[in-house]
């Protein structure tokens, strides 16, 4: 048997991304969030006396990490070496691999992909046991080759692992190594540590072709982004555990304000409704409902931020793990929507037509035509598929549609 920690996508050097209003105790927190979980995940490491560890790609968000983050890292993996615990790495999209960018020389326990043509790596674990893993890396920002067709046939060892940051698609119909997890069951492979899609979910029946997820979410958005995975294979099975490691929770509650009169009353309600002392920090969004009875002037401190605002100093007071990033209010079905004849496939239809990036491009041709807006755009895959989903969103929210009648 074998054991050992898949992870991938730390982004260790990423923002938590949609907090504006952040005191400095909190903004220190949030730059050691990243730091703290990389730590966990060693430790976990350790205390499941794995053989090796892997990290799938985009352990750095930026391709020039930062002095800090390198020193940090290296660090860990010393602390991996003194365990006699092998590290095996690669690098994807975010952190594409070039060499100069590194001040700091890797343990040598440390063993990277280098290159964007696939490598095997071959060794034997204290048990006896001969391994193989194979694997590439980014050495730029995207790579659109299918991969998979690179990789041996599995060698002849116990086990043989492929490394893998890519997303599922065909040749050429995607900028991070498409693939087919069929392609990848053909080679025999006792187990794929897949990189690049921030939600865990295992691709094929076996369970044996794995997205990790994220261990650490950035955004609203990755909720389930919390784990790395202890797997364990032996002959012809593999068991897979998820080992928190998070140091930061995103989290949304509804708060019904269906018995308050008054401002005071909002306050009161919504401080008891709070979630109790936790030993994580969370990210809390909340999300107003049955409010339609308050007069204007009170849903306008709501929507203005000033309940935000207060609640933000509030808390502090008794939770030191508590903060509220944004409080929503949710629109009820059909007393603000306005009814709008038509259905939602016409919808559809009409965002089918920015699906295509070349067009989607052209209405922001003016963004893209600034270096830095250009540079960041590029920076963020999910851009464009998250514009539309939230132009959907807003729609829904300010239109009832009606099929229309005969």
């Amino acid at each position: 048997m074998v054991k050992f920690i898949h992870a991938a996508d730390l982004h260790m050097d990423r923002s938590f991304e949609g907090l504006t209003i952040l005191d400095e105790n909190i903004q220190e927190r949030l730059l050691k969030a990243n730091l703290t979980v990389l730590s966990n995940i060693v430790d976990q490491a350790v205390m499941n006396h794995v053989d090796f560890v892997l990290f799938a790609g985009d352990n750095f968000h930026q391709n020039r990490p930062s002095l800090k983050i390198q020193k940090h890292f290296s660090e860990q993996m010393y602390r991996l070496k003194q365990k006699n615990i092998q590290v095996y790495m690669i690098f994807g999209n975010h952190d594409f691999y070039q060499r100069e960018r590194y001040w700091f020389d890797f343990p040598d326990n440390v063993h990277l992909f280098t290159s964007e043509s696939v490598e095997t790596k071959k060794f034997s674990i204290s048990s006896g046991e001969t391994l193989a893993i194979s694997g590439f890396s980014y050495c730029h920002p995207w790579i659109r080759e299918e991969k998979v067709s690179e990789f041996p046939n599995r060698a002849a060892v116990d086990y043989h692992i492929g490394l893998y940051h890519g997303e599922v698609g065909t040749q050429m119909q995607g900028n991070y190594a498409p693939f087919l997890p069929s392609r990848m069951q053909e080679k025999g492979y006792d187990y794929w540590a897949l990189g690049h899609i921030h939600v865990p979910m295992a691709m094929n029946e076996s369970k044996n072709i794995v997205y990790p997820g994220a261990p650490q979410g950035h955004t609203q958005k990755e909720k389930t982004a919390t784990s790395v995975l202890l797997v364990e294979l032996s002959a012809n099975q593999s068991q897979l555990k998820p080992l928190e490691v998070a140091e930061v929770y995103w989290k949304s509650q509804e708060v019904s304000l269906q018995h308050a009169k008054s401002t005071k009353d909002i306050l009161d309600i919504v401080q008891q409704q709070l979630p109790a002392e936790m030993s994580k920090f969370n990210l809390i969004e909340l999300k107003i409902k049955d409010y339609e009875h308050l007069s204007m002037e009170v849903v306008e401190r709501i929507q203005t931020g000033e309940l935000l605002d207060y609640l933000s100093e509030e808390i502090t007071q008794f939770s030191s793990n508590l903060f509220v990033w944004r409080i929503s209010i949710m629109n009820s079905e059909s007393k603000t929507r306005i009814p709008l004849t038509a259905s939602t496939k016409l919808m559809d239809q009409l965002f089918e037509n920015y699906q295509i990036p070349q067009d989607f491009h052209q209405i922001l041709h003016e963004a893209f035509g600034h270096q830095e807006a250009a540079k960041l755009l590029n920076d963020l895959p999910d851009y464009q598929e998250q514009t539309l989903e939230k132009a959907k969103e807003l729609l829904k929210q300010d239109f009832l549609f009606e099929e229309a009648r005969e």
